[in-house]
């Protein structure tokens, strides 16, 4: 459930960092992450019911890039066809482990950049 613990570090940093104060915070999770949508947002509300800052968010899943350091072709994981449960749940605890199951799916190469998509951050409104 580390859903749970991901709640609890963004409810810490929204509440210990001045520019969110007041504000929409925005929070994008990586598509790597994995993360259970419903229970991070159960868990983000019921931290807040318990936090006396007034805390408005929203959650933006941002889509994986990559790019092939072979060939240069950018690609998402909507291209990478036939992940088995398995290989899905290694990238969901490591996602640093999608090297070890991607390659690009124009020249096959293992060689490639994670561009976008991998932890979480926060910005406002």
């Amino acid at each position: 459930m580390h859903e749970w613990a991901l709640a609890e570090s963004v409810i810490r940093t929204i509440t210990n960092r001045k520019e969110f104060k007041d504000k929409k915070v925005i929070v994008y999770l990586g598509e790597l992450q994995a993360i259970e949508l419903d229970i991070f947002k159960f868990a983000m509300d019921e931290l807040i019911k318990n936090n006396r800052d007034n805390i408005s968010y929203k959650i933006v899943v941002e889509e994986s890039r990559f790019k092939c350091n072979l060939c240069g072709y950018e690609f998402s994981m909507s291209e990478i066809k036939n992940k088995t449960d398995e290989e899905k749940e290694n990238i969901h605890f490591i996602p640093e482990m999608v090297k070890a199951f991607v390659k690009c799916p124009k020249c096959s190469s293992v060689d490639f950049e994670i561009t976008k998509g991998r932890g979480v951050s926060l910005g406002y409104e």
